[in-house]
């Protein structure tokens, strides 16, 4: 991860921080997890009783997850990986049921604290209420006017969150050489990239049940294709930030709605597995690795990275670990473009916990710069095209590391060097 979350500074009130952690709780995406329930109650709790005082990861585990009194945070990491499930699950729920909710609920990375916040146009709006209370003949004369200014203004704010995560600060800052360098075509494009991100598709629907769609078998007319992995969001949400940070924006699109007229005259990001990426499957097909289905054999129900051409040493096909997932494997792959100006990056797993790993991968100076090294692309404009496998631990839920465990550069001629 790049940077760190910071913490607001226009936080939502203790009353406002009860309603929006209740409305979280009843949320489909926390339905399922009685110990995120727990965490996100136990963190609200403290916020309310002893603002601005985070809780010890000891207090945490012994409170929360029901560890020993003699739990030690060096050797066990239960916590960390807790709080990080937690994190994800927040970002898929401010994707959808929470896309519209005036308040915003964080972990910042690095913390045991919650923070709510206004989105943006909002703490405006309750501002105006407190100034009417204060002022209230200021607040008569000019109230009706800027009630209907900011209402619009807070409807405007919330189509804006709805297209593209906007509840994140807008930062505009110097990257580290390393980003600079790797992204310098999508950041000093004209025009902001497109991400494109998988969207399974099911049948059925959450209360009545849902299963992957058959072909030949289920009604096209049933197809329910708004569904992403949690690791799908979190790479939205990783490349959202990056580019933020820069002072730049992104084109979030589902993988179905994509056409090609519009990414051709744009550089293009796509993330989330092929099977759940109809356009990443319409691509010309990667020269150095491709994708086993996990419906398909060696190795039914789980999924692998098909290594082209093995060299010495190298196996033909790197598979995951399936449930429980403690690894995976992601293709990490920047092409030209469907114009010579433009580009294409690949961020695919064969899962979501991959998917995520890679976007974390490319939002790091320390794995861009050695990336950067490898390809002898230090000091250049423009990185060479290049195909890559990355290894990705995951312990919890959570891709906790990757590296980088295979490069390919490509040859293309008609790049220019420098």
């Amino acid at each position: 991860m790049i940077g760190h979350v910071q913490i607001p500074t226009n936080p939502a009130s203790a009353c406002e921080i009860s309603d929006q952690v209740e409305r979280v709780l009843r949320s489909g995406e926390f339905a399922g997890s009685e110990l995120l329930r727990s965490l996100l109650s136990f963190l609200a709790k403290r916020a309310v009783e002893k603002p601005g005082e985070g809780a010890k990861e000891y207090e945490v585990a012994v409170e929360v997850l029901g560890k020993a009194p003699d739990f030690d945070p060096r050797l066990d990491s239960a916590v960390r990986v807790h709080t990080g499930r937690l994190r994800s699950k927040l970002a898929e729920y401010y994707m959808s049921d929470g896309a519209a909710d005036h308040v915003v609920i964080e972990v910042p990375k690095g913390s045991y604290q919650l923070s709510c916040h206004y989105r943006n146009g909002h703490q405006q709006a309750a501002e105006g209420e407190q100034t009417q209370e204060v002022a209230p003949a200021r607040a008569e004369a000019r109230g009706r006017s800027w009630k209907w200014f900011l209402a619009g203004f807070g409807a405007a704010v919330l189509l804006s969150c709805l297209a593209a995560f906007l509840w994140l600060p807008v930062r505009p800052s110097t990257a580290p050489a390393g980003i600079a360098a790797f992204w310098r075509p999508f950041l000093e494009a004209s025009d902001a990239p497109l991400v494109v991100f998988s969207n399974h598709r099911f049948t059925g629907t959450s209360a009545t049940g849902l299963h992957r769609f058959r072909d030949g078998i289920d009604d096209t007319s049933d197809i329910n294709d708004t569904y992403s992995g949690t690791g799908t969001v979190m790479a939205a949400y990783q490349l959202t930030r990056l580019f933020s940070l820069s002072g730049r924006s992104v084109i979030l699109k589902r993988a179905e709605l994509l056409t090609w007229d519009e990414a051709k005259d744009r550089n293009v990001i796509f993330i989330g597995s092929p099977e759940a990426n109809t356009p990443l499957r319409e691509l010309p097909p990667l020269q150095e690795f491709a994708f086993k289905s996990s419906n398909s054999e060696p190795r039914f129900g789980v999924g692998g990275v098909v290594n082209v051409h093995p060299r010495a040493g190298e196996e033909a096909i790197y598979f995951g670990s399936g449930k429980p997932y403690t690894s995976d494997y992601a293709v990490l792959a920047l092409l030209p473009g469907l114009k010579p100006e433009r580009r294409v990056l690949i961020l695919a797993g064969t899962n979501t916990y991959g998917v995520q790993a890679a976007a974390e991968f490319v939002s790091r100076e320390d794995q861009l710069a050695d990336l950067l090294s490898r390809l002898g692309a230090r000091g250049r404009k423009r990185v060479p095209d290049f195909e890559a496998l990355l290894q990705v631990k995951v312990s919890g839920g959570v891709p906790v590391q990757a590296r980088l465990f295979l490069l390919r550069p490509r040859s293309n001629p008609a790049a220019p060097a420098n």
